[in-house]
């Protein structure tokens, strides 16, 4: 029986082991392992930050249940064995890996999903000073700090306007800078500090926002930021962040009692610890057509930890959550085909589609052939996606459930 090891339980790794298990049943054995209890599903990320309006909860834990999927509940009735352990060390030529408490696993197959971590280019402050905003932790923490923002403000505690700045003008910073904007009106009102008393400010470094969009697209999502009340300021490359301070390289500065950093991830350094791959020059793991990795026929990589180059384009595959997925899809039939003695197939890139929600129930979808829906209509796409992933990994019941609970409490800030 082969030992299939997955590290990692993000968007591919998660799909790689559910494909597995329903190709190869009881013939092989499947087991992931994660740090976490979890699956952290970050596109509503944005959501934990800015919600508010909850009953007081020291933590949190309706708001984590919205972005936390239980392993237990994605593996229950399967046969792939979950394990709770941080993963120290890897050796692919004694196919053996440890955990830190110590504990070995041996394996025939590998798939390292290690996932990403944040990148802050050596910028002075923005580790000590900016919220950042890659993880559970780093969204809940921004949101305790803004609310604790507001409370102050409303006992006279804090000078008036309150300054808000989002660092990064990708869409993880637009996501966030939008719903920001509709989190405070209400917060306003609900701690009577009057409105237009908040000022949200995106710095984005280069020339525009978003720019592997169209211009049309564009210029929908930042007259929508700019509606909200959202300043976006480009060419604002940030040079250092302070206390409450961003310094911008051309001498001008902005004020923030909120900073946060959204700019940038890079592979997790863990990666450059496993002796045998071959790396890129920013430790991202570089694989072939078939997503291994070239010197190693049994070990592939999926997700934000890899550099996967389009042929067509020459340009690496952008870091999103659908794209590992199928990364995830083509592992796992890969592997079957391995076991079979067949010819293994090449992935195919594919990232045309995307969403970006602005704020409330408005967001801007590109789909196929180039339309683009905005609006309600476009937020009620992203909703449906969401919740066609939730089924893609949990029985209906529970998906619903998920669906459900994760409307109604981020709907408070629409």
């Amino acid at each position: 029986m082969s030992k299939i090891i997955i590290v990692g339980g993000g968007f591919g790794g998660v799909r790689a082991a559910l494909d597995l298990e329903k190709k190869l049943g009881d013939r092989a054995e499947i087991t992931l392992i994660d740090r976490n209890g979890y699956h952290f599903f970050a596109p509503a990320l944005y959501e934990v930050a800015s919600a508010f309006g909850l009953a007081k909860d020291r933590f949190s834990v309706n708001l984590r249940k919205t972005v936390s999927i239980p392993y237990g509940d994605i593996f229950e009735g399967k046969r792939i064995q979950f394990v709770q352990a941080e993963v120290v060390h890897i050796s692919l030529e004694q196919r053996i890996l440890t955990t830190k408490s110590d504990i070995s696993f041996s394996f025939d197959y590998l798939i390292l999903a290690l996932g990403s971590q944040t990148a802050d280019f050596n910028i002075p402050g923005v580790k000590e000073y900016a919220f950042q905003f890659k993880t559970i932790e780093d969204a809940l923490m921004l949101n305790h700090q803004l609310m604790m923002l507001f409370e102050k403000a409303s006992r006279g505690d804090h000078d008036l306007p309150l300054k808000f700045v989002v660092g990064g003008g990708g869409f993880a910073g637009v996501e966030l800078a939008a719903e920001l904007a509709c989190a405070v009106k209400h917060l306003e009102k609900k701690y009577q500090i009057g409105s237009g008393h908040s000022i949200i400010t995106l710095a984005e470094a280069g020339p525009k926002i978003l720019p592997q969009i169209s211009d049309r697209e564009r210029a929908i999502i930042t007259r929508r930021l700019t509606e909200l009340g959202v300043a976006i300021k480009i060419n604002a490359t940030i040079e250092e962040i302070k206390s409450d301070l961003v310094k911008l390289k051309d001498g001008r500065s902005l004020t923030g009692h909120i900073i946060v950093w959204t700019a940038g991830i890079r592979a997790t350094d863990f990666i450059k610890t496993i002796q045998g791959l071959d790396l890129t020059a920013d430790g991202k793991i570089i694989v072939d057509e078939h997503l291994n990795t070239p010197r190693y026929d049994h070990i592939f990589a999926v997700g934000d930890s890899i550099e996967f180059i389009d042929h067509k384009t020459q340009r690496p595959e952008p870091a999103l959550a659908y794209v590992a997925v199928r990364h995830g899809q083509v592992v796992a039939n890969n592997i079957f085909r391995t076991l079979q003695n067949r010819k293994l197939r090449e992935h195919v890139p594919f990232y045309a589609f995307w969403i970006a929600p602005v704020g409330g129930k408005y967001a801007v979808a590109h789909l196929w052939a180039g339309i683009s829906v905005k609006g309600l209509l476009g937020w009620v796409i992203r909703e449906i996606v969401d919740f066609r992933y939730f089924i893609s990994i949990l029985s209906f019941r529970k998906a619903w459930r998920l669906f459900r609970e994760e409307v109604q409490i981020f709907i408070k800030n629409d």
